[in-house]
């Protein structure tokens, strides 16, 4: 019997993966997909008679877009708006990370820093201000080559500061570290995303039998990732949201924007 289904339950589109046109390769793939939508527009001009009645109507420039929300915050999808690539530190790139940190003065006037910082050698942390016991911010120290009464000095090998008899109780620093165990995402002002080719699985039922469970695949040759208003919600119910804009190929005769293949295996 010839498999040609009609009507469909949809029950969920389970993933969007994202490709390199040209390698083929995996960039993102993104699992927890909210309100997707696939949409297709077109330019109508319309013919009219003398009187300025409707003779006919011609579409041009059809477009489409594809828009969804990822439940979870995606490094490789903030990657893909920002139109750019997701570093991956490792033991020869390693990833400079700052950190912000409060810590105790011992008794022997030295505090010691979590992490071995880096910097300018005799200056990778520059300042350090100390916390009042209300925790407000009281006076403020700075780095110097030798102690002295309004400054502290450093040994960035053994992650300690040293600071004059007279001060005791908490200080607050910044400094920079290097880290392998680390990835960054960066955006930059001229960041443009490129154009990808996606595959987006759905998961059909069979209208009168349920348990009749059909892949689908919606292919997209060509989809640009829309910069123009992106809003990463920095909340913790806050949603990763993402719009491409679907073209065809200017070359391509075919003239095709998408694909929807349903498979009954």
């Amino acid at each position: 019997m010839t498999f040609n289904p009609n009507e469909l339950v949809l029950e969920k589109i389970r993933a969007v993966e994202e490709y390199d046109p040209s390698t083929k390769e995996l960039t993102g793939r993104y699992t927890q997909i909210e309100e997707p939508s696939l949409k297709t527009s077109a330019d109508g001009a319309t013919v009219t008679d003398a009187m300025g009645a409707e003779i006919v109507t011609f579409y041009n420039a059809q477009t489409g877009t594809f828009s969804f929300t990822n439940s979870l915050f995606s490094l490789d999808l903030a990657a893909s708006q920002f139109g750019s690539t997701k570093e991956i530190a490792d033991e020869n790139n390693k990833i400079i990370v700052p950190v912000s940190e409060t810590i105790t003065i011992g008794s022997d006037h030295t505090a010691v820093l979590k992490y071995v910082p880096v910097g300018i050698a005799g200056a990778e942390v520059k300042y350090a201000k100390v916390i009042n016991e209300n925790n407000t911010f009281g006076k403020t120290y700075e780095v110097a080559a030798t102690a002295g009464d309004d400054v502290f000095t450093i040994d960035a090998a053994t992650k300690t500061l040293t600071f004059p008899d007279d001060v005791s109780g908490r200080v607050f620093v910044q400094y920079e570290r290097e880290a392998e165990n680390a990835v960054r995402v960066t955006k930059k002002s001229d960041g443009i995303p490129e154009v990808k080719t996606l595959l987006i699985h759905a998961i059909f039922h069979d209208v009168c039998n349920p348990n009749l469970v059909y892949a689908g695949i919606i292919s997209i040759p060509r989809a640009q990732i829309n910069p123009e208003a992106v809003e990463i919600s920095l909340t913790t119910e806050g949603k990763h949201a993402a719009e491409y804009k679907l073209q065809k190929a200017y070359c391509d005769e075919a003239s095709k924007l998408f694909d929807i293949i349903i498979s009954e295996d």
